[in-house]
């Protein structure tokens, strides 16, 4: 069994459990009478991935024996941790704390100035089940791809979730996908656009940012499938790519995942490189569960 050491928690395990799913996204977050731009230019991090990570920061409060990483303290929701078993994986989905070893490193990977990380939300709510792959497994209808709402705060390694917490901890600004699709133009005050593994995307949000001349590709397989979204229930449906219809890989036909797509599979990155591309530079590894230990890859992201 994995050793577990709970901690006290203050809330009940419906409390805990519901706070998974309890993210409310609305256009009105973003201000009243300001622009999605004017607000988020006062802000490091979006109000969208403020509310997300606080969700899921409430949801993971027990503490895993860590035996994985030196720099950061592991914790997991009451969940999954009831759910553990001999070989089970739930780190891939945990909380990071930057424990006493890992503050040494505050100082050297801290960004450049105008760099902006892009949170995968709609990818996240893609690899929850019942979701896309309860459909490609031909478990479910197309109801599994069409209107999923994406109002919740869950995270995988699927959603390159804690690459996303250790940027931000290191002070990268943080976005969502959510926050470029309803304002495009916001990627205009960045000089470094990097991506997670934002998988499923609009059209607006992929046209973007392969016209931003510079984005540097943190996980293989990004800008994968298209996605509508509606906001007034804040939902979203499959709409090209990952062979829907069939035969369609990309949704978009782009050249640059088709080029990088087949290092999706290397989660150990023990030859990892940025390789450059035409408007920035690519990662050849899927990075989600070896960034703690290879924090050598920040660093090479703070230079390009």
């Amino acid at each position: 069994m994995c050793s577990i050491v709970a901690l006290t928690i203050g809330l009940s395990m419906d409390k805990i459990l519901t706070n998974q799913n309890n993210l409310e996204i609305k256009k009105e977050n973003l201000g009243n009478d300001l622009k999605p731009a004017e607000v988020l230019s006062n802000f490091d991090t979006s109000i969208i991935f403020s509310n997300y990570l606080n969700a899921y920061s409430a949801s993971h409060s027990i503490k895993i024996n860590n035996t994985i990483s030196n720099n950061f303290d592991l914790y997991t929701s009451l969940k999954d941790s009831i759910s553990c078993e001999s070989k089970c994986m739930i780190h891939a989905g945990s909380k990071l704390v930057l424990n006493e070893s890992g503050q040494k490193f505050i100082d050297i990977l801290k960004p450049n100035d105008n760099s902006v990380v892009i949170y995968p939300l709609f990818t996240a709510r893609a690899y929850t089940e019942p979701g896309f792959y309860t459909y490609f497994r031909g478990d479910c209808d197309e109801s599994c791809i069409t209107d999923l709402s994406f109002n919740f705060a869950e995270g995988t390694h699927a959603s390159s979730i804690h690459t996303a917490q250790i940027l931000h901890i290191m002070g990268y600004d943080v976005i969502t996908d959510v926050d470029v699709d309803i304002n495009p133009k916001i990627l205009k005050n960045y000089k470094k656009i990097i991506l997670l593994h934002n998988e499923y995307v609009t059209k607006k949000m992929f046209d973007a940012i392969v016209d931003h001349p510079n984005v540097i590709f943190l996980f293989p397989n990004a800008l994968y499938a298209e996605i509508d979204v509606n906001y007034d229930d804040n939902t979203m449906s499959l709409i090209r790519g990952h062979d829907y219809p069939p035969g369609i890989q990309n949704g978009f036909d782009y050249e640059i995942e088709e080029q990088f797509h087949e290092y999706e599979f290397d989660n150990n990155c023990l030859e990892w490189e940025f390789i450059k591309i035409k408007n920035g530079y690519h990662l050849n590894c899927y990075p989600d569960a070896e960034l703690d230990k290879t924090l050598d890859i920040l660093l090479k992201l703070k230079e390009l």
